[in-house]
């Protein structure tokens, strides 16, 4: 491999930490929902708060989700390659 050429574990380990990060938002996420749901349980008469919970999880927890997916895909394959089937 010359100097030029990415290393292929470094860019594992890249993609391995951009998922971390994504999960870390996505629990993030999660407990901010959890509390918007609990508020919504506590203040019965607050409308919007509740239409909002009706809502839940929303687009940024399904773009992060789709994220998460197609993230996976690509560090599989980047596996895929650094440690093909053995043949036979």
């Amino acid at each position: 491999m010359d100097d030029a050429s990415p290393d292929p574990f470094e860019l594992v380990d890249q993609m391995l930490e951009q998922l971390m990060i994504k999960h870390f938002e996505l629990a993030h996420m999660v407990e901010e929902y959890r509390e918007m749901v609990e508020r919504a349980r506590d203040r019965p008469w607050d409308l919007e708060g509740r239409k909002l919970a009706r809502a839940l999880p929303g687009a940024r927890y399904h773009v992060a989700s789709t994220f998460v997916r197609e993230h996976v895909l690509k560090i599989e394959a980047e596996l895929q390659k650094l440690f093909p089937a053995d043949p036979g």
